[in-house]
């Protein structure tokens, strides 16, 4: 039997993590050892945070998509990927998806992470199927350099958020070591421009159109501005079950592909999602701009991304990619 995939506060992936893994039939993983179900499927762990992607992945569970390929799958929601990271590492999940940022960092770190699959593809010509910083409605903000001084929220400290701006400011011939930034959700983003708690907000899709409609504006596309469009996304996995369990990755990242063409295909029905899955409104979701899915890894684009990291000091050392993009 299927697992249903939930929504988990972040602060209780580890407790309900040992819930999720309870409600399998018979199967378990622990670290890289596999004991299948009594069905003969593999059970699988896959970390998601709180975005348009839960519904991708949730399709393609309510497509049999996993199951066609030998899984009983269980996707959990949590805020963001960092969150998730700890379960990674120790094999409590064997898949997460995530900036690239986070499996770089985490593999710079000794952690057992790597790269196995991308996600998210941006479209050059479209602002709002991605992630982008905006303003509110009235600011004085008009391009990157003017930020400096000024407080921008991303959703997480260290994330492709940061070192995505550091470069469209510095580009824009900005200084932003002078940015302050916060760490805030996608979805809080529209209310703490509106209350004027920060100057400028990153967030994405539903919640640009929320901005924009109450008069606010998009600054910079930071991420497609800066050449990291390609792997925005993707999906981690841990090192020690990748390379005990090469045929399962292999058949996991079939699975991806097989849910990635369905939702670049049924964007209705990925909508018909959205309401429940986080709590917008239907017109909000019906205005949803999805995104190109792909299971693609550039490594020159991952590339730029470890490059941006080293010059912003997100990693102390020169990232490895051979070693963090796995070879299959």
């Amino acid at each position: 039997m299927m697992s249903l995939s939930r929504v988990l506060g972040t602060t209780t992936v580890t407790v309900a993590l040992a819930v999720g893994l309870l409600g399998c039939s018979s199967g378990s993983v622990d670290g890289s050892t596999v004991k299948e179900t009594q069905e003969g499927l593999t059970p699988i762990s896959l970390g998601v945070f709180t975005s348009p992607s839960v519904a991708v992945i949730q399709a393609g569970v309510e497509q049999g998509f996993f199951e066609e390929h030998g899984f009983d799958i269980e996707v959990i929601q949590a805020a963001s990927s960092a969150a998730q990271l700890p379960a990674l590492d120790s094999g409590k999940i064997q898949f997460l998806l995530a900036s690239p940022v986070t499996p770089i960092l985490a593999n710079t770190q000794g952690l057992d992470v790597q790269i196995v699959a991308g996600y998210a593809q941006n479209d050059p010509d479209t602002v709002n199927d991605s992630t982008a910083l905006l303003v509110g409605a009235d600011s004085p903000l008009k391009s990157p350099k003017d930020l400096e001084g000024k407080k921008v929220s991303i959703n997480a400290l260290g994330s492709i958020g940061e070192i995505g701006i550091n470069a469209a400011v510095e580009a824009d011939g900005g200084d932003p070591s002078t940015i302050q930034y916060i760490q805030l959700a996608l979805g809080d983003v529209p209310a703490a421009l509106e209350s004027g708690e920060i100057d400028a907000g990153m967030t994405g899709a539903p919640w640009i159109g929320q901005v924009e409609a109450a008069g606010g504006s998009v600054l910079s596309d930071f991420i497609q501005e800066d050449g990291l469009g390609k792997n925005e996304l993707v999906i981690a996995g841990n090192g020690t079950f990748l390379k005990d369990n090469p045929e399962k990755a292999e058949d996991f990242i079939a699975a991806l592909e097989e849910t990635y063409e369905y939702a670049n295909e049924n964007h209705d029905a990925l909508a018909a999602m959205l309401p429940e899955l986080l709590s917008i409104p239907e017109a909000a979701a019906k205005n949803q701009v999805w995104t190109l899915y792909s299971a693609e890894v550039d490594p020159a684009v991952l590339g730029t991304f470890a490059e941006l990291m080293t010059r912003y000091e997100i990693v102390s050392n020169e990232p490895d990619m051979d070693a963090i993009i796995w070879k299959h």
